[in-house]
């Protein structure tokens, strides 16, 4: 009679309960979409370089002149690393004042905010402000 109890335990533990079965299908989809995915992404979508566009809000005081907060947005594939904004101050045709900043990273399809700061009230001149340079990572 022992002999019968443990066979049948031995079996009854042998059999893998049906939501096992259903969380592994689960877990084996999600494995073969992600790589699929990656693969699918590096053979067929083509790559373009970043893509930077910038806007800017209105300059505010900040201790001794004034910050003017930007945004800047990558629409390319491509990452940019170390890249350099300035801002120029004019009136007419002549440079009052520039700024810069260097953002550390501006990865594909993101955005990432910085500010430039001046002496002179940015408000009264005509700002401009652009990428400059870009490095690859």
């Amino acid at each position: 009679m022992t002999g019968e109890k443990s066979e049948n335990n031995q079996a009854r533990d042998k059999v893998i309960p049906f939501w096992e079965w259903v969380i592994s299908a689960v877990g084996l989809i999600l494995v073969v979409g992600a790589v699929g995915s990656t693969f699918y992404r590096a053979a067929f979508k083509e790559s373009t370089p970043p893509n930077l566009s910038i806007t800017s809000e209105p300059a505010q005081p900040s201790g001794d002149g004034f910050i003017v907060r930007f945004r800047v947005k990558n629409t390319g594939s491509q990452t940019a690393s170390a890249v350099n904004i300035e801002g120029e101050l004019k009136s007419g045709g002549e440079t009052i004042e520039t700024g810069s900043a260097t953002l550390t990273y501006a990865p594909a399809h993101s955005e990432r905010h910085g500010g430039l700061y001046f002496t002179k009230n940015p408000q009264q001149f005509d700002l401009q402000i652009r990428a400059t340079g870009y490095q690859e990572p």
